[in-house]
């Protein structure tokens, strides 16, 4: 751009905004009437993220397959005259200091056969020193299902190890390791969110000097993530009639909404401290960053949404979650957070927004006169061509001292 300059923008150049475009009478909704715009986008998020105590997750990746590919018929094919947990068997292992033998076990297998959900227990199979049993468990679920995920994190081995007298019991399969993993993500997500937050948040105070708006943005976001989980539970829990959704999709919703939405917010907000900080009132303030800044998200949210959308022409299910959630999460961070309710809270809290760095607002010069066909703006920095950046704003006098 230094070697080009204006020649990089051929053969239209760059182009200004204006007071007639869409982005222009977006710009002065907001700055007229930012409560009625926060209250419509804040009503819309919060609505959309009522929806996400719907939320089921679901560890089933056969189901997520077309109904036409081999595994899923194979497993079809073994409904017809076995049990569901057929598919994928528990191994519950029994070992002692003392060698074990099928008496001993009795009690251990018997327990096994009664436990509900159980539908059927192979006799143990013992190792070569008799130290370790092998206790084969057909589940009556889905291997992978919630219920069984439930049964084997929980009561089977519980009233195995009741069983076992004073032997081990430990549990495997694949059952068991979905149930693991399902505990670990609760742990984890228990941690890493907050302190995800936290780092964002200090980022986000180094960047614009200022306590509050970080808060503001952080609070956006999470209502963003929310929302996104609730639109993507609506659609395929309410609206398909599916059982739930892939496991893996809230911390991917998190990881894409939270880091692109927050480069968006980010993009105006510092727009919006640049004009503040110039002398704009707050609601002018956010005039002109709306009007300069909100094509470029915009833009940006469209070609990411699109790319994350053609994931919803897969046919794998987990993939059509994946693209339809990150789609919706970057057009509502793009067309609805970013330019309009965040705007709109610096508009409403004024000054606030930028505690305690609105002390630094400097006085603004003096309004460039009209130009000869009648726009008014701040001439553009490129060596005095005469050409017009955004419309020109009022700006007020020099704040008091401590302001």
């Amino acid at each position: 751009f230094a070697i080009l300059g204006r020649h990089l923008f051929w053969p239209l150049g760059p182009g200004r905004p204006g007071r007639g475009t869409q982005v222009g009478k977006e710009a002065r909704l907001v700055a007229r009437h930012p409560g009625a715009v926060a209250a419509v986008v804040g009503t819309v998020l919060v609505g959309l993220a009522v929806g996400s105590i719907s939320y089921t997750p679901t560890y089933n990746t056969l189901s997520e397959l077309p109904a036409s590919t081999p595994s899923q018929q194979a497993y079809n094919t073994l409904l017809t005259g076995f049990p569901p947990g057929a598919l994928a068997p528990t191994q519950v292992y029994v070992t002692g200091a003392a060698p074990l033998s099928q008496a001993s076990l009795g009690g251990v297998t018997a327990t096994l056969s009664s436990t509900p959900g159980v539908a059927g227990v192979a006799p143990p199979q013992l190792s070569a020193d008799a130290r370790t049993a092998l206790i084969s468990v057909v589940l009556a679920d889905n291997p992978y299902s919630n219920a069984a995920l439930d049964l084997v994190g929980g009561p089977l081995p519980a009233r195995a190890q009741a069983a076992a007298g004073g032997n081990r019991v430990l549990v495997g399969g694949q059952t068991a390791t979905l149930a693991n993993v399902r505990q670990a993500l609760h742990a984890s997500m228990k941690v890493v969110f907050p302190v995800a937050f936290g780092i964002i948040a200090l980022i986000l105070g180094a960047l614009l000097e200022a306590v509050l708006a970080p808060v503001n943005l952080l609070v956006c976001v999470g209502l963003t993530v929310a929302a996104t989980l609730g639109a993507t539970s609506l659609v395929f829990l309410e609206g398909a009639g599916r059982s739930g959704i892939d496991f893996t999709l809230p911390i991917v919703i998190y990881l894409f909404v939270v880091a692109i939405g927050t480069d968006y917010n980010i993009l105006l907000s510092s727009r919006l401290r640049e004009e503040y900080l110039g002398g704009f009132l707050p609601r002018d303030a956010a005039r002109a960053a709306i009007t300069n800044d909100a094509p470029t998200v915009a833009a940006a949210g469209i070609i990411l949404a699109g790319t994350f959308a053609s994931l919803t022409l897969a046919g794998i299910a987990n993939l059509t979650e994946l693209g339809f959630a990150v789609s919706v999460g970057i057009l509502l961070a793009a067309f609805g957070v970013a330019p309009l309710l965040v705007s709109a809270l610096s508009a409403l809290e004024g000054h606030r927004f930028w505690w305690p760095g609105h002390a630094r607002r400097v006085a603004a010069p003096s309004p460039a006169p009209p130009q000869a066909n009648g726009a008014h703006g701040r001439a553009a920095a490129d060596g005095g061509n005469g050409q017009v950046g955004a419309e020109e704003l009022p700006r007020d006098p020099a704040p008091p001292r401590g302001e």
